[in-house]
């Protein structure tokens, strides 16, 4: 019984479960950015404000929490060197999901979870929607 219990249930099975949030956590963390389920990213959402929590605390503990939940030392520094000094100030709310609509094939809603803040991920900017066309840009280059 899951009296009292908030979980989510996958038909896979708790091992692949486990697998699939991993992965789905790592993207994020290595992009940024992520379209996925609205099922799938109402979890995913939990997972990254708790991983987001640990790594704010700055403790070996909490590196070996984050490293037995997400299983990459490169992602939890990129987590721990580039997306904490952004929400130091943030207690909660890190991330958004922003609905899309449903998937044409099967009708699946859809979501893009995203940042609440700019993140800069690896030494590359946030994308920015410029004003400019592409055509304008060139022609400023070639002159």
């Amino acid at each position: 019984m899951r009296h009292r219990r908030k979980v989510k249930k996958f038909k896979s099975g708790k091992d692949a479960n486990k697998m699939l949030f991993r992965k789905l956590t790592r993207n994020f963390l290595s992009r940024g950015t992520i379209v996925t389920s609205l099922k799938k990213a109402k979890v995913l959402k939990s997972e990254i404000e708790k991983s987001v929590q640990k790594a704010k605390k700055n403790t070996q503990a909490s590196r070996n929490v984050l490293l037995k939940k997400i299983a990459d030392k490169r992602i939890i520094d990129i987590l721990s060197k580039q997306v904490v000094p952004v929400f130091t100030d943030v207690s909660s709310g890190f991330v958004r999901l922003i609905k899309l609509g449903q998937r044409a094939s099967d009708g699946t809603e859809m979501v893009k979870v995203e940042w609440t803040k700019p993140v800069v991920l690896n030494g590359k900017k946030p994308e920015k929607k410029s004003d400019t066309s592409d055509t304008e840009v060139k022609k400023s280059k070639s002159k």
